[in-house]
């Protein structure tokens, strides 16, 4: 008998969902950021329930539970933003101790309630139920365009990958908080990376509108995990280190541990997307985008079959398998994650 733990969270997934029975009205399947559903209205539903992940701010006594409130709704948006739908409503899971003190079980639903309005979505409710543990589970809707929306599609050669956002900023702030050497204001900005995460809400809508991207999925795995799948046996990718959109704290992080800053960059808890364009439509996609959007084009996949990562002295390696996966090594389990990437 094999446990979760010997088949991890993507194997198991990977054994039960070919299996299932799919809906006529479920549109895209299964294995997708979010679901689309034809309910036989103008457009798509789009639907998605996601966990939310142990803060690692609560753990360490560094934030109230808020923050918790706030990752429910930046986790179910930013998956529904990787569909191209537009997310319009969010609901909260509450699985809560007895003995939990009343006070943070409000904090973790006025933080997702502050979020919903920071994200322009409505916050409709939810339910509460007793446990052994707390567990806080989100549930966000939006709609989506019939005639365009995205999935977690594979690259052909010449496809060129998309980043809208930034990528090492959560593991260079934890990096630097860790080192204690910050200033108050320093550590106060260090911590609101950790404690008030947001969705890519105005380069999802340009995602949405410029209709040009044919794949595309949240980093909530990380990018490694991206370009996993993206990739396939005939089709990799080969990405300048110099390419990839750092957040500061993840090059000041490098600085202070004299280590390369791209060992931030395919960690977690970014929220940024990762999409596909072809080379037909790169020049289109850039050329239209308002200036002050965060995108960044990574290079074209090719035929190698190869994912690497070229430094600017022109040596390559493999791109490096951050795990980030449940029943095996998580982010919220802290030390021996981000051990891991410090040793990638």
């Amino acid at each position: 008998m094999s446990s979760m733990e010997d088949i991890g969270e993507k194997g198991f997934l990977r054994g039960i969902l070919p299996g299932l029975a799919r809906n006529e009205i479920f549109v895209n399947g299964f294995g997708h950021d979010s679901s689309l559903l034809d309910l036989g209205l103008e457009r798509h539903i789009a639907f998605k329930i996601d966990r939310a992940p142990s803060p690692i701010a609560i753990s360490r006594g560094w934030s109230d539970f808020k923050v918790w409130g706030r990752l429910a709704v930046v986790a179910n948006v930013s998956d529904l933003l990787a569909t191209a739908a537009l997310p319009q409503a969010m609901m909260l899971s509450l699985v809560l101790p007895r003995d939990l003190d009343a006070k943070k079980a409000t904090d973790i639903i006025i933080g997702c309630e502050e979020s919903c309005a920071q994200h322009g979505i409505a916050f409709v409710g939810g339910d509460t139920k007793e446990g052994a543990t707390i567990q806080v589970v989100g549930a966000a809707l939006g709609t989506a365009e019939k005639s365009y929306w995205l999935g977690r599609y594979k690259a052909v050669p010449g496809d060129h990958l998309i980043i809208a956002g930034m990528v090492g900023g959560f593991s260079g702030a934890l990096s630097l908080l860790d080192a204690g050497k910050a200033s108050d204001v320093e550590r106060r900005s260090l911590l609101s990376v950790l404690t008030e995460p947001v969705a890519r809400i105005r380069e999802g809508a340009y995602i949405r509108e410029s209709r040009v991207l044919h794949s595309c999925m949240d980093l909530s795995d990380g990018l490694a995990e991206a370009i996993a799948n993206f990739s396939s046996k005939n089709v990799g990718i080969t990405i300048n280190e110099d390419a990839l959109p750092l957040h500061r704290y993840a090059i000041d992080a490098a600085h202070l541990l004299s280590v390369s800053s791209s060992k931030f960059a395919f960690s977690v808890g970014d929220w940024a997307i990762a999409g596909l364009v072809s080379q037909e439509n790169l020049s289109r996609f850039f050329d239209n985008a308002p200036a002050d959007l965060q995108l960044r084009d990574l290079g074209a996949f090719d035929s190698s079959g190869k994912c690497l990562l070229k430094a600017p002295d022109g040596s390559v390696r493999p791109i490096p398998k951050i795990l980030n996966e449940q029943f095996r090594k998580r982010l919220e389990d802290d030390g021996d994650y981000f051990r891991s990437v410090l040793n990638a």
